[in-house]
């Protein structure tokens, strides 16, 4: 083979070309944006798997609460109509806890009310209080008998049809009911 082709062929083969590097940096900005987008519906997916979790584990703490007080919801009403929304239903503490004599049923039912709305209303003045949930609120219904309903509702963002992130807000909510004995 002759020098001034070994040259020619020397010359095709020492590197890529400016055109060649700009596409392959084009194809890892597309990997890089979709992995971060990725990213995102991960992180607002498990954001809302969080909320629907500390909502299920404050509806399944007020039926734990009566459930223990079963004196409380028989005897009297103090776990009948209770709305974190209307601050009518919010008792004062009656003072009995953690006293030589203890609460009785119905003081119990009161403080366990109060103790339940600390986790969506600041009852007690906190400086720095953050809600459980995002405009989270809780309510206990009394059905037939010993039936009670409660459902802990909070907002959340959507998802559209083909699973993409919206700007709208939406309001979940978790009920339980349960028949106590």
């Amino acid at each position: 083979m002759s020098l001034s082709k070994r040259l020619q062929r020397a010359g095709r083969e020492q590197g890529f070309t400016l055109i060649e590097v700009l596409i392959a940096t084009l194809v890892l900005t597309v990997g890089l944006l979709g992995i971060a987008a990725m990213q995102m519906v991960s992180f607002q997916t498990n954001q809302s798997a969080y909320m629907r979790s500390q909502a299920t584990y404050l509806a399944q703490d007020m039926m734990d609460r009566m459930r223990a007080n079963t004196q409380g919801y028989r005897n009297t009403s103090v776990y009948d109509n209770i709305n974190t929304d209307n601050a009518g239903t919010i008792p004062a503490s009656p003072g009995c806890k953690g006293g030589d004599v203890g609460c009785t049923p119905a003081q119990m039912g009161l403080e366990d009310t109060r103790e339940w709305v600390q986790h969506f209303v600041n009852i007690e003045g906190v400086a720095d209080y953050r809600p459980v949930l995002l405009n989270g609120s809780g309510t206990v219904a009394r059905g037939a008998g010993n039936t009670f309903t409660v459902t802990v509702s909070w907002d959340d963002r959507d998802y559209d049809t083909e699973g993409n992130l919206t700007r709208e807000t939406v309001t979940r909510s978790v009920t339980y009911t349960a028949d106590l004995f």
